[in-house]
């Protein structure tokens, strides 16, 4: 398969089905030709960023896993444009109007046309995405890897759509708390609808819970129709996990790098496919840092429980026992017995770096380990590349190196038994300890 996405949803768009998107949104096909180059990287822009959210990668193919079926890449105009809509809307948030209203100044058409462009072209893009994930046996996670692959095709969409989440860039007064370092904010009031009031202004709750209406009807179905029962159980998982009335899942219990007692409480499943464990993070949190930007992460995440730690004055480093204050990476994986980062890793690692930034006095240790399996020596050598690795990415995402140190401890203080695959996927993990706040 050709791996430059746009190139590929721009190929749908052939002339017969431009002429027939040119009379359904009202405009001259030569108008529609000239929007289409601008609709399309949008859409694309939109779901990378959407991909990189607690819960996106999912959501994401979930989409197109019931685009593909629905044979949207076939048939431009096969689905209701308004559904369409309605993900663009979500996905843009509040910027959804300017960017309406900049693609239709530009192309010379109205913005009410562009809107009709962007719902025809969102499905025709998850399409797209969900013949590759089909074509490649991509699981949520892999389709998330690969359109990560895709960001350079996007850039400047991308820096402006984070660029837009400063103060003062769309954001209405009191949206951005103005404390150096807030507490983290629940996403959304229980109860709140989702793509309705102040809960508009944030992303996920919105994508998440559309993505729960969406899935199963998005490409035909309507609100009142039975979806498929595949993506409404995934749905519904989705949208109970994101809900700020769920019952918080189980914290996951951090592993202290020097410390023998087994992980009792975990909220996660082990993927065989990866041999990795991949971590629940809980319901959504929204993380204010020093700049003005925001992340939305899970409660029970590396970065929330960083964040906390860094924030509250009266939690204190403890200088005696190093084995106290160790929080696991939940989203930082490696190639099977080497010490190369996976592309999911460095989303996470970007979060880390930039809540290090906002505390510019923090100091901290980066504890690599193994399981059990294979020669002593050998495991210590990886965990300490390992470490190192990440350590080396937060230095190049622009920490101090003198802020930031390794150790690999390899397969010593297990955190669960290496006679199980999950057991053994648990003692693998990158962990971090503030040694200096």
């Amino acid at each position: 398969m050709a791996q430059n996405v746009l190139e590929e949803v721009s190929a749908c768009f052939t002339a017969p089905a431009v002429s027939q998107a040119s009379a359904a949104v009202g405009e001259s096909e030569a108008g529609v030709r000239k929007a289409l180059p601008k609709v399309v990287p949008l859409v694309l822009s939109s779901l990378i960023k959407l991909s990189e959210q607690v819960g996106g990668n999912d959501v994401v193919w979930l989409m197109a896993r019931d685009a593909r079926e629905a044979g949207t890449r076939a048939d431009v105009l096969a689905v209701r444009a308004t559904h369409g809509q309605e993900l663009m809307r979500a996905l843009l948030t509040d910027h959804y109007r300017g960017r309406i209203a900049s693609v239709a100044s530009e192309s010379g058409i109205r913005t009410e046309a562009v809107e009709r462009l962007l719902g025809l072209a969102a499905p025709v893009m998850l399409g797209v995405l969900g013949d590759h994930a089909a074509h490649d046996h991509l699981d949520a996670a892999g389709l998330g890897r690969w359109l990560q692959t895709q960001r350079s095709s996007v850039t400047g969409l991308l820096l402006a759509a984070e660029a837009a989440q400063a103060p003062g860039n769309g954001y209405e007064p009191g949206e951005l708390t103005t404390a150096a370092h807030p507490q983290a904010m629940p996403l959304a009031d229980a109860g709140a609808h989702p793509l309705g009031g102040s809960a508009r202004q944030w992303l996920i709750p919105a994508l998440v819970v559309l993505g729960a209406l969406i899935v199963g009807y998005f490409l035909g179905q309507g609100p009142g129709q039975r979806p498929r029962q595949a993506g409404a159980l995934a749905a519904a998982s989705l949208a109970a996990t994101m809900s700020p009335a769920a019952a918080t899942p189980p914290d996951v219990a951090a592993a202290a790098a020097p410390a023998e007692a087994p992980v009792t409480a975990l909220s996660g499943r082990y993927d065989a496919a990866t041999e990795n464990y991949i971590y629940d993070t809980g319901r959504p949190v929204r993380l204010t840092l020093l700049d003005g930007s925001t992340q939305t992460v899970g409660v029970n995440s590396t970065e929330n429980k960083l964040y906390n730690f860094l924030a509250d004055a009266a939690v204190q480093v403890d200088p005696v026992n190093r084995t106290k204050g160790w929080i696991n990476f939940d989203r930082v994986y490696f190639d099977p017995k080497k010490a190369t980062l996976t592309d999911e890793s460095m989303a996470q690692l970007r979060n880390v770096a930039s809540i290090l930034k906002s505390f510019p006095a923090a100091h901290v240790k980066i504890g690599g380990y193994t399981d059990s399996t294979g020669y002593f020596k050998d495991n210590l050598r990886l965990s300490e590349q390992r470490a190192t690795a990440a350590m080396a990415a937060l230095v190049d995402m622009g920490i101090a190196a003198n802020r930031v140190e390794a150790k690999g401890y390899g397969p010593k203080h297990n955190v669960a038994s290496n006679e199980t695959p999950v057991g053994r996927a648990l003692n693998r993990r990158i962990s971090v300890r503030v040694t200096q706040k």
